[in-house]
């Protein structure tokens, strides 16, 4: 389990809201640099740290209570505000973290560097066959793992389930739908920012 004394180290994160047309309002998406203190030997329960302080700041800002948060290594975050189950995901880059929070959705948060490489090899396993080779030529390698990446997050499984197990459809030039193994669909809000992809999966509750 997370050792939450250590978030004192994190207090200086002051989150920025990223608003965007095709996020629902009741989705708070945040960005912000990431300014690192001392690496410990567990570097997944740093960033485990780093996120779980941002998501405290943001339900505090955008809520107005303190949050009950359950993190795991490699596992869904779990939230609780005043009872309820809010829906909290978060990602980061060597430079930056985001975050996004929801009372009224599921949500997924994947970021990654736009000019972080993807190989084309690993591009050709995430692929699923039904996936239009037209999404593949037009968008880059690194933002379709994003969107991958935040579907899988958003239901819980993360990496853990084969990126060519979901299909991806863009319906507008930031705006993509998703087909899950169960047939199930959801929507994808993918943007540049900041030098950054950041991509959010989202379903209504």
């Amino acid at each position: 389990m997370v050792d939450f004394n250590k978030l004192k180290t994190y207090e200086k994160f002051v989150p920025e809201r990223i608003q965007h047309p095709f996020l629902p309002d009741e989705i708070k998406v945040s960005f912000q640099p990431l300014i690192k203190p001392k690496k410990t030997k567990d570097h997944e329960q740093d960033d485990l740290l780093t996120g779980s302080a941002m998501i405290r700041k943001m339900v505090k800002q955008y809520f107005g209570h303190q949050v009950d948060l359950h993190l795991t290594k490699n596992e869904k975050p779990k939230a609780y505000c005043n009872g309820r189950e809010i829906s909290v995901s978060f990602s980061h880059t060597s430079k930056a973290l985001s975050a996004a929070i929801s009372e009224q959705f599921f949500v997924g948060c994947d970021m990654e560097s736009v000019s972080r490489n993807v190989s084309p090899g690993l591009i050709k396993r995430i692929k699923e066959k039904e996936e239009s080779n037209v999404l593949y030529s037009e968008i880059e390698p690194i933002r379709i793992w994003t969107l991958k990446e935040s579907a899988l997050k958003m239901i819980g499984t993360g990496l853990r389930r084969p990126m060519n197990s979901i299909r991806i459809e863009q319906l507008e030039p930031d705006l993509f739908s998703v087909e899950f193994f169960n047939k199930k669909r959801s929507k994808i809000c993918s943007f540049k920012y900041q030098e950054h992809w950041i991509t959010i999966c989202y379903q209504e509750k």
